[in-house]
């Protein structure tokens, strides 16, 4: 019975010292980056009613058109402007309702009291169209904030049914994601750095690298009625990056 619990207890000692030889000093290295978007969309809705559907679409192009010239001479490229979701909705009348007495009847009930009675013939006519709602969106994408307000005005003008709030992005993200990466990783090891230090350890290798975050492009809008507002120190912004490291103790 002793030497099974000696060797029990060897045993314990034995796993001890292996697991105490692999441990090592894990950190979580986090960093990001400010960064000024440099890609904007617009999204401009023109819409339209009419009689006649043709008539009501050829307005409908003529505003797209202007539109379409008028960023163009602000310097957007014509590729960069899409119009081509046209929507086209019928209206219709709802159908009149005619009622013609065809009959009248006089009858006489127990209590001696005469009611009368008249059938009637409804006539429905045929459903018609009577409006044409007619609509097309346009999207620009520019890379030059200041066109928003040099265009808003103009389009007002000629009488857009809506205007989105401006979308931001980045024409390059993943290159910022990559730098914020790299910090991530140059603060884990200065915090496990200082860490061995204040356990009178040598901080060994790493032996462990692992990455707990993924950068996606995220759209950030802006309400249209702050575009005076859009500047540098309002509109940066951060892109972050987080890791876990695990390194040796030596000594």
């Amino acid at each position: 019975m002793k030497k099974l619990v000696m060797i029990g207890a060897c045993l314990l000692w034995l796993f001890s010292t292996l697991t105490m030889a692999n441990e090592g000093i894990e950190v979580i290295g986090k960093a990001s980056v400010d960064v000024m978007p440099d890609q904007f969309s617009l999204t401009i809705r023109i819409k339209e009613r009419g009689r006649s559907a043709s008539k009501t679409k050829a307005l409908i192009d003529s505003k797209s058109a202007q539109i379409t010239r008028m960023f163009v001479q602000e310097g957007v490229k014509a590729s960069a402007i899409d119009s081509s979701q046209v929507s086209m909705y019928p209206i219709y009348e709802k159908p009149a309702m005619k009622f013609q007495p065809s009959e009248v009847k006089t009858q006489i009930n127990e209590n001696s009291k005469v009611k009368f009675s008249t059938k009637q013939s409804a006539q429905a006519n045929e459903q018609q169209v009577a409006w044409f709602d007619v609509g097309r969106t346009i999207t620009v994408s520019f890379t030059e904030w200041a066109i928003y307000d040099k265009v808003l005005d103009q389009v007002v003008k000629l009488g857009v049914s809506h205007i989105s709030p401006m979308e931001m992005s980045f024409q390059t993200p993943d290159k910022h994601y990559q730098q914020a990466l790299f910090k991530a990783i140059a603060h884990a090891k200065s915090k496990a750095l200082a860490i061995a230090e204040q356990a009178g350890v040598k901080l060994g290798q790493l032996v462990s690298l692992k990455e707990t975050s993924h950068f996606a492009p995220v759209m950030y809008r802006m309400a249209s009625e702050s575009s005076t507002a859009f500047n540098s120190s309002t509109t940066k912004k951060a892109i972050s990056a987080q890791v876990i490291a695990v390194y040796q103790i030596d000594g």
